[in-house]
């Protein structure tokens, strides 16, 4: 507890004389909490909104999206690409520096670094950093988005070296990209922190410990590390430096660790905080406050999860049967609902510098069909043996209603071949059921931590730790793994497309309605720029009115 005060009353006194210095109009410092320590700031294995939040601050990939999605420049000032698709050519700028700090004597052997260090970022910290992420050795979370690279994943299996990877650097200044098919949304890709650069001389000085510590955080972005405190604060400030599209205007970034929800929001209503990630709890009660905003992201799908290892619903035809009679545009939306589902991927993930959802369309395809359904059903019952069964749908309370009126539909279709229920649990009890396989029909949300859609399709592949509907298809899988390793161009699209239907098909999933994140920003507070699936936030052009 000692430590904590003194480490806190440290961050303080800095963040005071940070404020008070100079009093120039260009001192702007800002403060955000964030609800954890990140554990690592390796942008190659980061996986963490707190450590994406800090790398994608303080790192600058070849390219970046703008706040409306876009594609820029980043150390990349031109690139171009072959007609196939398959080939592309960064021209790297001349005068973008890797972020030399006192802080790393004793991890860079020469006594002399900051005189004799080269800090140039070259073409070969993207090839030596692109290499690490598709090394089997790294185990980065989202490999598998590289693998249209060639060699890439052969290399990841362990079948081939890296060094045959299809990135190269012919100059200081020039990188080629060679892919084995060609993937639209490859240049997004190469905004995510996966692909960040890596100075090779200094990651082979950390000895393993490249981004476990401030001494081990080399950055070459609009903000470099400063300050990291655990369990009490990181600190990021202004790279002057740094050469970009975009001049940085804040001098520094607090982020301080706060899980507490509640003093969030006292400290957003005082002005202490000027942005933070909030629940819709949260949201509601800032509503009627005129020193803080609030955007939200719709990174979730609400809507009905089948258990397909249930002894009845294993059965798809009685769930394809379910499906036929729900209708999700005539359940009435909650009030805190953003909107009707359009599909099961959630509409914050991003197809190139376009919305996917906006790319594929609305997806549903289910007609109501009272013949088709008890054709369907009594099928089902054949198959089981069965004359009647029982399904229970749980949901928590603010659904009781809509759901009560769907059974009533299903009792009137199906008679006495059916017996229904509602029951109204809290909702850490209809996780603690979905998680111990005790349920039917669940009403619950799948959430886009990223805004790749083949994260959110990830939860329905047969082998992923985040499938609670125990769906199990060959057909989807190979779908699934086509995307990532084989289908280019178009195809790449259609498949995703095709995937997300085969789930509603099957009646795995059926999709309702759209929710979100939030984020607030006091009112004084300028140009913050959240990214689409809220991963991060992007301080550049940060300003305090």
């Amino acid at each position: 507890m000692l430590k904590r005060l003194i480490s806190f009353f440290l961050i303080t006194i800095t963040l005071i004389c940070t404020l008070c210095a100079c009093g120039g109009d260009d001192d702007i410092s800002l403060v955000m909490p964030i609800t954890k320590d990140p554990l690592c700031l390796d942008p190659q294995i980061a996986d963490t909104r707190e450590a994406k939040l800090i790398i994608n601050n303080c790192y600058e990939g070849l390219v970046r999206q703008d706040k409306d999605n876009k594609i820029v420049g980043g150390v990349a000032e031109s690139w171009s690409i072959s007609s196939d698709g398959l080939v592309y050519t960064f021209r790297l700028r001349e005068d973008t520096n890797w972020q030399l700090l006192k802080s790393f004597k004793g991890v860079l052997e020469d006594e002399n670094y900051l005189e004799n260090f080269k800090t140039k970022v070259t073409a070969h910290d993207f090839v030596f950093g692109l290499r690490r992420a598709v090394d089997k050795i790294t185990d980065a979370p989202d490999a598998e988005l590289l693998y249209c690279i060639k060699n890439a994943q052969k290399i990841h299996s362990g079948e081939a070296d890296k060094s045959t990877l299809g990135v190269k650097a012919t100059d200081e200044n020039t990188l080629v990209i060679t892919l084995e098919r060609a993937n639209p949304d490859f240049l997004r890709v190469l905004t995510l922190p996966l692909c960040m650069p890596c100075n090779e001389e200094f990651f082979n000085a950390t000895h393993a410990k490249y981004g476990l510590g401030l001494k081990y955080t080399f950055c070459n972005g609009p903000f470099y590390l400063a300050r990291w405190a655990e369990d009490n604060s990181l600190v990021i400030y202004r790279n002057e430096g740094y050469v970009g599209a975009q001049k940085v205007k804040p001098t520094a970034v607090y982020f301080n660790v706060n899980g507490d929800e509640e003093s969030v929001i006292t400290k957003l209503k005082q002005l202490t905080y000027h942005s933070a990630f909030i629940s819709d709890e949260g949201a509601y009660s800032l509503s009627d406050n005129k020193k803080v905003s609030y955007s939200v992201i719709e990174n979730e799908t609400r809507g009905l999860a089948f258990n397909c290892s249930d002894k009845v619903l294993h059965n798809e035809k009685l769930r394809q049967a379910l499906m036929i009679l729900t209708e999700p545009e005539k359940i009435e939306k909650p009030e805190n609902a953003l909107a009707n589902a359009r599909g099961i991927i959630p509409d914050c993930c991003l197809y190139g510098e376009k919305s996917y959802r906006e790319a594929a369309g609305a997806l549903y395809n289910v007609k109501y069909d009272e013949k088709a359904a008890l054709d369907l059903w009594n099928q089902g019952l054949k198959e089981l043996e069965a004359e009647s069964v029982a399904i229970k749908i749980i949901c928590t309370e603010e659904y009781s209603a809509q759901m009560q009126k769907l059974i009533q539909v299903w009792q009137q279709v199906f008679s006495t071949a059916i017996v229904a229920k509602v029951e109204i649990l809290k909702k850490d009890e209809i996780d603690t059921a979905i998680k111990n396989d005790s349920y039917q029909i669940a009403l619950t949300e799948i959430t886009a931590k990223t805004a790749n859609p083949t994260d959110t399709l990830e939860y329905f592949t047969s082998g992923s730790t985040k499938n609670i509907f125990n769906y199990t298809s060959d057909s989807y899988d190979n779908i699934y793994n086509s995307i990532l390793t084989s289908y280019a161009g178009g195809d790449i699209l259609s498949g995703l497309k095709t995937a997300e239907q085969m789930l509603i098909n099957s009646a795995v999933f059926c999709p309702l309605f759209t929710y979100g994140d939030f984020i607030a920003i006091s009112k004084d507070a300028t140009d913050f720029a959240p990214s689409s699936a809220l991963e991060s936030v992007c301080f550049i052009n940060g300003g305090l009115d």
